[in-house]
């Protein structure tokens, strides 16, 4: 496959758990890192015409890849489309495969505010607008104010931020896609103020959470009616509850660890044993916020 740049960088037989915050899963059939919206486009209409199926990847939070691998091909913008352009009054535009952090600290740098909530989160724009990610009552779909995607048959579509629905860590598209750019409106603000205000969320990250342990962030989504999974994790008994190598937070009882060489199974059941738990102690279901690849595929 070529493209006007040159070769397309893949790999063949790429190890999940190397692209996964939690540091599990098996080999990815291909992995593809397009270095543009062409390569993009190119990748996914030569894909549909041989029939693979793709999926995207994006910082690799909030995911579990199954021991056994995936077939097909994985798409990553992580690598080669971080890029970010800021205009006038208050508009910028990131790639899909641009950090949160780095996109948090560079509008606070150009004096821009509303996006200081999400710095502490290790995914990508693109990931992050397709789940609406969020953290201390900012969602970023509250942000965007236009969403470019590439669909399945390698189209260019642009959508205005009212044609998705953004719900709780959901975003409802009207096609499937891989998420290239999103334009997103901030307000004017002071720098320091915005660094002060990074800091602060951080510190309560670091005292809350297993700040650097690998996880997935949160394993289980809040229920409707405002109660927190935590708490009903920890109320369970969850906490430190383990799975061979897989382990829920003594710190944060909706973060799950690999402590070392966890395997998906080990994961499943330890995800499985919460979600019983928690439904006969508290009678309430959990719903997973982790993505599942591989067999573990509704």
């Amino acid at each position: 496959m070529r493209a006007a740049g040159g070769r397309i960088e893949e790999v063949f037989g790429a190890k999940l758990r190397d692209f996964t915050t939690v540091g599990i899963g098996g080999a990815a059939e291909r992995m593809v890192f397009p270095r543009s919206l062409q390569e993009i486009q190119e990748i996914l209409r030569s894909e549909r015409q041989h029939g693979r199926e793709v999926r995207f990847l994006g910082a690799g939070s909030n995911l579990l890849v199954n021991d056994g691998g995936i077939r097909g091909t994985v798409m990553c913008l992580k690598k080669n489309m971080g890029k970010m352009i800021f205009s006038p009054g208050g508009a910028v535009v990131a790639e899909g495969g641009t950090m949160l952090p780095r996109f948090s600290v560079l509008c606070a740098l150009s004096g821009l505010s509303g996006a200081e909530e999400l710095a502490g989160i290790p995914g990508t724009v693109g990931g992050a607008i397709s789940m609406n990610a969020g953290a201390y009552g900012r969602s970023i779909g509250e942000l965007a104010e236009w969403v470019e995607i590439v669909d399945m048959d390698g189209r260019l579509v642009r959508l205005d931020s009212r044609d998705i629905h953004f719900g709780y860590r959901e975003a409802n598209f009207p096609m499937r896609g891989i998420i290239s750019r999103v334009a997103f409106r901030l307000a004017f603000g002071n720098s320091d103020e915005s660094f002060d205000r990074i800091r602060i969320y951080n510190e309560k990250r670091r005292a809350t959470q297993p700040w650097g342990a690998r996880t997935f962030g949160s394993t289980f989504r809040n229920p409707r009616g405002g109660e927190k999974a935590a708490r009903l994790l920890d109320q369970a008994g969850m906490k430190g509850a383990r799975e061979g190598d897989a382990l829920f937070s003594e710190k944060h009882a909706n973060f799950m660890i690999n402590a070392g060489q966890a395997s998906a199974a080990e994961a499943m059941r330890l995800i499985d044993r919460a979600r019983q738990t928690v439904r006969a102690t508290a009678g309430v279901e959990l719903a997973l916020e982790v993505k599942l690849w591989g067999v573990f595929d509704a």
